[in-house]
């Protein structure tokens, strides 16, 4: 984790530090990845690079587990608990999906971990921030069940199967649809410029409609008292 001279840094030097370090794990592997690389891009010091973080793999566990997902959850918001559960949650779905076109450098961060040939502490720190995801998902689909919109005997099973299908089930989708494998959409605004809004809310609707299908209560809502 970041030690305190890390946030004594100026706002624009801690900043642009970060978005370069993103920038190296994202475009090379974690072994091909270097601090020296990092400080050249970031216009410092390699020797400053360790008055911020222990190592290499201390800078990165941080932006994987704690700077990625905060990032994320700013830019895909939590579903508002007003109005009707199931769109506010097709708008969820469609914020995560436009998060992988409009971000692919902390998208490729992340996809990078899962590769079953990256280092072991890696792919431990995948897993991790895959549970913390799980938990988010599930304090959302808390709320509908609350409020009555959804039924879920066991909601940790509910949730892992909510996950599959909005995670790597539509991933599925849209790679098939493009044709390429993600790695290379990732890597090419064209691809990603055919996930276009339109689709995405398209894809994101057909995949909200089916878990509501399956999980809906099939009752009113129980709306919260203003």
């Amino acid at each position: 984790m970041p030690k305190s001279t890390f946030f004594r840094l100026p706002e624009e030097r801690r900043a642009r530090l970060v978005h370069e370090a993103i920038a190296e794990f994202a475009d090379r592997t974690y072994a091909e990845a270097s601090l020296s690389q990092i400080a050249r891009r970031a216009n410092i010091p390699k020797g400053s690079v360790y008055q911020y973080f222990e190592d290499k793999l201390d800078l990165y566990r941080w932006l994987l587990t704690e700077e990625a997902p905060r990032l994320k959850r700013a830019f895909v918001g939590m579903p508002s608990p007003e109005g009707d559960f199931w769109t506010r949650f097709d708008d969820f779905v469609e914020r995560g999906m436009a998060f992988l076109v409009e971000h692919p450098r902390l998208a490729r961060l992340s996809a990078a971990a899962a590769d079953p040939t990256a280092n072991p502490e890696v792919r431990g720190l995948h897993k991790a921030i895959c549970e913390a995801g799980l938990q988010e998902l599930r304090a959302v689909l808390e709320v509908g069940a609350e409020r009555g919109a959804l039924h879920a005997p066991d909601l940790d099973v509910a949730t892992r199967l909510v996950a599959t299908i909005i995670g790597p089930g539509l991933t599925d989708v849209v790679l098939q649809e493009l044709g390429a494998e993600l790695h290379e959409v990732l890597a090419s605004d064209s691809l990603r410029k055919r996930l276009g809004p339109k689709r995405r809310r398209a894809l994101a609707h057909q995949a909200v409609d089916f878990i509501r299908k399956g999980l809906g209560s099939g009752k009113p809502e129980r709306r919260k008292e203003t």
